[in-house]
């Protein structure tokens, strides 16, 4: 896997340790590095290897980074399949 997914997977890791829903640290990471919106696939390696997500979970990921949905949204989806 690739250091930088890796760091970023730890990095989330620690943001849900401290009580940040996966929804507000797809937010945060973002924020913090911005070429993760112009590879969405990328941050979904993040959070799949953080959390496991599902497919169907980072499809919701994918759909908020391209702004077919919104956060609140994004939070919604990902609280009902997990």
């Amino acid at each position: 896997m690739d250091e930088e997914i890796e760091r970023l997977a730890r990095l989330a890791v620690e943001y849900h340790g401290i009580g940040c829903s996966i929804a507000e640290i797809a937010d945060l990471l973002i924020d913090k590095h911005p070429n993760l919106r112009l590879a969405p696939f990328r941050l979904a390696q993040v959070l799949r290897s953080a959390f496991g997500l599902s497919v169907h979970d980072l499809q919701y990921v994918t759909a908020w980074v391209q702004g077919e949905i919104s956060l609140e949204t994004l939070e919604e989806r990902l609280q009902v399949t997990r």
